[in-house]
């Protein structure tokens, strides 16, 4: 693969076309055939818009683009969680995704350690994942999720069950002889 000609970069406002394009492609890719395609299309046009992105950015989200040539193929996003099984101390990943053409690559993994990198001063790393996106389910389980709480998640105006994961952020020291 291409991996060399991939980066990772921080996203600001001024990125939010990119996310907006990667984001609507990639929940596209992912969900079309799958979920009902009046709600997807719903989904979409709010959730992936460019206002949609610069609002949360505005609002204190953290994002990375991951782009090949300058073209965006994939993007991770982390904000406040609004996830019920949140606590004090939790970020939420709202949002990570690849085209499936880099399936199976490093870049997912390096979107991940760009959250984690940022996330270091919380203690837990939350997420919500489709109950039956198994292939996103086994990521983040090699990534050291664990399911926490399930919810009901709306696309479109559509209910879809949801797990929510969460996975510790927190170093724990590691003692040697001279402490």
């Amino acid at each position: 693969m291409t991996v060399d000609r991939i980066t990772i970069e921080a996203a600001d406002a001024d990125a939010a076309e990119s996310l907006a394009l990667i984001g609507a492609a990639t929940f596209l890719e992912s969900f079309a055939g799958i979920l009902d395609g009046v709600s997807l299309v719903k989904h979409c046009t709010a959730q992936h818009s460019a206002a949609a992105y610069q609002g949360l950015l505005k609002g204190g989200a953290k994002a990375w683009l991951a782009k090949l040539d300058g073209a965006p193929i994939g993007y991770a996003l982390i904000c406040a969680p609004d996830l019920e099984a949140a606590q004090p101390g939790d970020i939420e990943l709202k949002r990570i995704y690849l085209l499936s053409k880099f399936h199976g690559g490093s870049v997912a993994s390096r979107l991940m350690d760009a959250v984690t990198d940022e996330a270091q001063d919380f203690q837990r790393l939350l997420l919500g994942v489709k109950d039956d996106n198994h292939r996103a389910i086994a990521f983040y389980k090699k990534q050291g999720f664990d399911q926490i709480a399930a919810r009901r998640f709306n696309v479109g105006g559509t209910l879809y069950d949801d797990l929510v994961l969460a996975r510790p952020l927190v170093t724990q020291t590691v003692k040697t002889e001279n402490s």
